[in-house]
């Protein structure tokens, strides 16, 4: 089911900017806008991904793929899904990703201005 078919629309701005408060969900942003030939992954790969991206952010110290996947199970992923930004299935271990250019867009703002 896509996001418009469950009835969201474009995320108000304070959604975007909670949405993206935290490195792993701008992390997991960022993992699909920057690969447009990828919208299905298992969360492994995401995890890993993630991890990847964390370690070159400055203070960040939770690069541990298992933690990573941990929290993006826990936390990162349904919270994503309860946005519409993305779809996660906790059974498969699935994620789709839908795309949303405002996340994309301020997720990208967001990259550049902590490097």
């Amino acid at each position: 089911m896509t996001p418009r078919d469950r009835g969201l629309t474009t995320p108000m701005v304070d959604d975007v900017f909670g949405l993206l408060s935290d490195w792993r969900r701008r992390a997991v942003c960022l993992h699909f806008a920057n690969d447009d030939a990828v919208s299905t992954v298992d969360v492994d790969t995401l995890a890993t991904a993630v991890a990847q991206r964390g370690m070159g952010c400055a203070g960040i110290t939770d690069t541990d793929e298992s933690a990573v996947r941990d929290a993006l199970v826990e936390d990162h992923l349904p919270e994503l899904d309860r946005a519409g930004v993305l779809d996660f299935d906790e059974r498969s271990g699935s994620v789709r990703y839908w795309g949303q250019p405002t996340v994309e867009k301020w997720a990208e703002y967001a990259a550049e201005v902590s490097e």
